[in-house]
């Protein structure tokens, strides 16, 4: 049998050793995060310096951008596991000996120092306790709110709203690299087509030739990739589903009639993008042309900065300051200006909106 106050030393030497052990650990963690922060905002700055080139075409260099903003990002899942897995256990044995030794040591009957004690043991476990969940969000940033500020996640270089509000880049540029298209099917089905998948904007169309209105915010979700399970934060040639000229589906070969032979030959249509770090809106002016039973808008729509119309998000809700005599088609649609991720359509100027359910798809 041991001595016991050889074996409480022994403990207390194991405990710190183990404690330097993670210290050690800690380090190493941050050294290897320095190098990853450092190469992520060098990442970062690349990709904001591209929307300043407008007169390219800079999908590809986005693109590409992106994917090694992320592969630099996350963390490899294998050896963070394993980190986090020795963290655990070492917390473990240290919270045990801890445990043992106060038992041990633990003297009758209770003073009133013993809740002191008590309440210092607790302090220094919680100290332990935030240190884990420092290392944790280090190793894993995905979600936590850690690194937000400095490295964004990479999904958050699509959003149009993020961008605007914490980062020092044209909106306009951005949305230019979107390269916004404008199609209507031969089932009377509006699609916006986006060369890159920017999203996490409210945006208002119009369609005055046909009397078609839309609105609300676009949010993409991609699912996580097929080999590699990690999340997709940018995607190429997609379509949003933003209405249908017809009230009812599936539309049936009669309406599909209906829908577009009545059209002119020539359809205009208005889009106004509302990102949330912006005073005021995008306004594309699309012209559709027939096209084998449908319409296409002409490459490179006009695009401007609506001063005239003033703007602000309140409570998730968008609310127009200023100019809504531009936007009178949409006056009494005003209470369907949430911000959240739904799409509404109405098929002319006097119907009942209906949500558009469709989901985006990638071409």
């Amino acid at each position: 049998m041991f001595s016991p106050e050889l074996f409480l030393a022994l403990l207390w030497s194991v405990t710190g050793g183990l404690l330097t052990l993670l210290g050690s650990t800690g380090i190493f963690v941050s050294l290897v995060v320095q190098r990853r922060m450092e190469r992520l905002q060098d990442i970062l700055e690349e990709f904001l310096e591209l929307p300043y080139q407008e007169n390219r075409n800079l999908a590809g260099p986005m693109v590409n951008l992106v994917r090694k903003y992320q592969t630099h990002y996350l963390f490899p899942d294998r050896p963070g596991r394993t980190i986090l897995f020795y963290l655990d256990f070492t917390l473990l044995l240290i919270g045990l000996i801890w445990v043992f030794v106060l038992y041990v040591a633990l003297q009758q009957p209770i003073s009133a120092a013993f809740w002191v004690q008590l309440a210092l043991v607790a302090i220094i476990a919680g100290n332990f306790f935030i240190f884990r969940q420092l290392l944790q969000q280090t190793i894993n940033p995905t979600g936590n709110p850690l690194f937000n500020p400095i490295i964004p996640p990479p999904h958050r270089l699509r959003s149009v709203s993020y961008l605007s509000r914490y980062v020092n880049v044209s909106v306009k540029s951005i949305l230019q690299q979107a390269r916004f298209a404008l199609v209507i099917t031969p089932e009377g089905e509006i699609r916006l087509k986006q060369e890159l998948s920017f999203d996490d904007f409210f945006y208002l169309f119009h369609c005055p030739d046909v009397g078609c209105m839309a609105w609300g915010e676009l949010r993409l979700t991609f699912p996580p990739d097929a080999i590699t399970r990690k999340p997709v934060p940018l995607l190429r040639n997609i379509e949003i589903p933003l209405g249908c000229l017809c009230e009812n589906s599936p539309i049936s070969q009669n309406l599909r009639q209906k829908c577009t032979d009545a059209l002119p030959p020539l359809v205009h249509a208005i889009m106004y993008v509302f990102p949330q770090g912006e005073k005021h809106p995008i306004q594309y002016d699309f012209e559709l042309e027939r096209e084998d039973d449908g319409y296409h808008s002409r490459p490179y729509p006009e695009m401007t900065v609506q001063s005239s119309i003033l703007f602000q998000v309140i409570e998730g809700r968008l609310h127009i300051l200023q100019g809504n005599p531009l936007l009178s088609p949409f006056k009494q649609y005003q209470d369907y200006f949430c911000w959240d991720g739904e799409r509404y359509y109405c098929s002319n100027a006097s119907g009942l909106p209906q949500q558009c359910t469709a989901d985006p798809e990638v071409r």
